[in-house]
């Protein structure tokens, strides 16, 4: 995908953090330039205390930048959007709710209450991510896996343009991990959104995405942006791929081995 200016939905310029606001503490994250296109799908892999999270919460609002400037659609991130969707680590499902009403919630906490078509709405979701039959469940009826798909059939309810996730599957064990990483294949396939996506699995990162960022040791900055030209719709094969195996080691190094690159 080509990153023209005029199709950038996420940009990046010149951003660095720090969390102590004197200037001669140290900067988490420093010197990221990043464009993200609509519907694009871009992972960001690291050392742990790179700084990945720190890029969502900036994207997303809940941080200003010490540097720099983060725009959506082309204006500066001052604060929380309703267009931009979290999924964070855990669901955080509420347990005294039914899953449909745990999907609702947003509405009736923002707005006091919702309609018929937005019940429509999450049934149609929760059909999207294979949860259909759940939907009068409690959320401790649910496997792990499950529950964290209602997290992002959650996070999707607003329709939002955006879609952050925050390690979304690392509390999961790896085979419910690949599972719910073809599940978000699926979904995004059909509710297709602009996405950036943290993790810690490199082999994820790949499978998932149109684009990795690789940051560096804390502060974490870009050591590389790469295009990842597996054939889309992906599946179990493309983890056989031997371009699959040749772009995961190419991230590996970088992290592992940064000397060697």
């Amino acid at each position: 995908m080509s990153n023209s200016p005029e199709r950038a939905f996420v940009r990046m310029e010149g951003v660095g953090h720090r969390y102590d606001p004197r200037p001669e503490s140290p900067l988490a994250v420093k010197d990221i330039n990043l464009e993200i296109n609509r519907h694009e799908f871009v992972a960001v892999v690291g050392p742990s205390g790179c700084g990945k999270s720190t890029l969502l919460r900036m994207v997303s609002g809940l941080l200003i930048p010490s540097e720099g400037e983060v725009s959506v659609f082309g204006k500066q991130v001052s604060g929380p959007r309703d267009d931009v969707g979290i999924v964070f680590q855990k669901p955080t499902l509420l347990p005294w709710l039914s899953v449909r009403k745990n999907i609702l919630f947003p509405l009736k906490h923002k707005y006091g209450r919702y309609g018929r078509a937005d019940e429509k709405r999450a049934d149609e979701l929760l059909a999207i991510a294979g949860l259909e039959a759940f939907g009068d469940k409690m959320p401790g009826e649910l496997s792990g896996g499950m529950q964290q798909r209602v997290g992002i059939v959650r996070a999707l309810l607003l329709n939002p343009d955006i879609l952050l996730m925050d390690e979304p599957f690392s509390a999961l064990d790896a085979m419910t991990r690949e599972q719910i990483g073809f599940d978000l294949l699926k979904i995004w396939d059909e509710q297709p959104k602009t996405v950036l996506f943290i993790t810690h699995s490199i082999s994820e990162a790949v499978l998932l995405s149109d684009r990795v960022l690789v940051m560096s040791q804390r502060p974490g900055t870009v050591l590389d942006l790469i295009d990842i030209d597996l054939e889309r719709p992906r599946s179990a094969e493309t983890i056989n791929h031997p371009r699959f195996s040749a772009l995961t080691d190419r991230i590996r190094k970088h992290i592992y081995e940064p000397e060697a690159v």
